[in-house]
C-alpha cells in the first residue's frame, strides 16, 4: 500500500476483522484469567479449610467431608472465623504471659518486704 493510494473496502474489512478479534481475544483473557484466579483462591481455601478442620478433629473423615460439601462462602466464612480464633489465642497467650510476668514481679517484691520486717 503506497502513501498516496487510499484504502480500499477489502483493506478496511480485512482491519476492522482484525481489530475486533483482537478485543475479542483481549477480553477473552482478561474474564478468564479472572475466572481461573477465583478458582484457584477457592481450591486453596479449601484446602486450607480441610487442613483446618483435619488437625482439629484429629484426621476425622466426616469433618473433612463436611468440608467438601461447604459452598465457597461458607469456606471463608469459616477461614475468617479460624483467623479471628487464632488472633484471640494470641491475644490471650500474651495477656497470660504479662499477668506471669506481673505476678512474679509481685512476689519478689513481697519477699524483699517481708525479708525488711524480719
Amino acid at each position: 500500500m503506497n502513501h498516496d493510494q487510499k484504502p480500499d473496502d477489502n483493506q478496511k474489512d480485512i482491519l476492522i476483522g482484525v481489530g475486533v478479534a483482537f478485543l475479542v481475544g483481549l477480553c477473552t483473557f482478561f474474564f478468564t484469567s479472572d475466572s481461573a484466579r477465583a478458582k484457584t483462591k477457592s481450591a486453596l481455601n479449601r484446602y486450607k479449610a480441610k487442613y483446618y478442620v483435619g488437625s482439629k478433629f484429629h484426621g476425622n473423615k466426616k469433618a473433612k467431608k463436611l468440608v467438601d460439601k461447604l459452598s465457597d462462602d461458607e469456606i471463608n466464612t469459616l477461614l475468617g472465623t479460624v483467623d479471628k480464633v487464632k488472633e484471640l489465642e494470641d491475644k490471650f497467650s500474651d495477656m497470660t504471659d504479662d499477668l506471669k510476668g506481673f505476678m512474679h514481679n509481685k512476689t519478689k517484691m513481697t519477699k524483699k518486704t517481708m525479708k525488711k520486717f524480719r
